[in-house]
């Protein structure tokens, strides 16, 4: 592979520069997941006085030749290397360091040794301390409330686009609302390893009759297609909230249910394109 090598090139290019006050590996590789299709992903901390003229994308091109250095829509500083990875660098002022306590929950490593790459003060191994250990535990009455209702936002949302008629905008919402969807189905089946992506290796961490299930709930933005995964999402993330969410006592609104309900029922009858031709052909 080659990102082992260049995460040892990072550390080496860290200690050779002593504007570098230390610098913090996070991601697949810290927690010993990555692979040959893994980004790599660092926080670099950088004496104050000098942050203002520090030239990033020099710096990172004394690791490895980079062919594009950019903010992505996440706001990331990202680095497309010409060798093919991808990193991701948050340059932060040495003073900034106290923020590593706050990506707890977020992100975590399994010891120090595995993420810290430079800490010349000890301030980063201070603050970091906190992410050792394994992935945190999720759950919890406010968590499945906050996922209920950002489900069925989306799914509310969702049905409307269907009978309006904007097939593809309701298609890539869909992708949205099956994050929500697949937290509730790690809650229920007890997988909540890879939490902030819940997509990522579900392949793996779903049972074989929940994943199969999935695959039902997506779809090309066909409408009578997309209209049938909507129905599927919604079916079994009523099932899914009700299984994580009764237990607790939390309820969602019935009378927005019940629209979703409405407006998907509605949506069926006319998937296939027939009754919104006129509206899309419109100039």
């Amino acid at each position: 592979m080659l990102q082992p090598r260049m995460i040892e090139r990072v550390r080496e290019v860290c200690h050779e520069d002593e504007r570098i006050v230390s610098a913090l590996m996070f991601g697949s590789f810290a927690v010993g997941e990555g692979d040959t299709f893994s980004d790599i992903e660092f926080a670099v901390f950088i004496r104050d006085e000098v942050f203002d003229r520090f030239d990033q994308r020099a710096w990172l091109e004394a690791v490895c030749p980079v062919a594009a250095y950019f903010v992505d829509d996440f706001g990331h500083n990202t680095a497309l290397f010409e060798n093919g990875v991808r990193g991701e660098f948050h340059f932060l002022r040495a003073s900034e360091v106290p923020i590593v306590e706050s990506w707890q929950g977020h992100g975590w490593f399994p010891s120090l040794d595995a993420a810290v790459l430079l800490d010349r003060t000890g301030d980063l191994s201070r603050h970091a301390k906190v992410l050792v250990g394994g992935p945190p535990a999720r759950g919890g009455a406010v968590l499945a409330e906050e996922l209920g209702l950002n489900l069925l936002n989306l799914m509310l949302l969702g049905a409307n686009l269907l009978n309006r008629g904007e097939f593809a905008r309701a298609w890539a919402l869909l992708g949205r609302s099956h994050e929500y969807l697949l937290k509730l189905v790690r809650l229920s089946e007890g997988t909540t390893d890879h939490w902030p992506t819940p997509s990522r290796a579900l392949e793996k961490d779903l049972s074989a009759t929940a994943y199969e299930r999935y695959l039902t709930c997506t779809a090309g933005a066909r409408p009578s297609e997309l209209t049938a995964a909507y129905h599927a999402s919604w079916k079994w993330s009523r099932e899914l909230f009700e299984a994580v969410g009764g237990p607790l006592n939390v309820d969602l609104p019935p009378a927005v249910l019940n629209r979703v309900e409405d407006l998907l029922i509605q949506a069926s009858h006319t998937s296939d394109g027939s009754t919104h031709a006129h509206v899309i052909a419109r100039p």
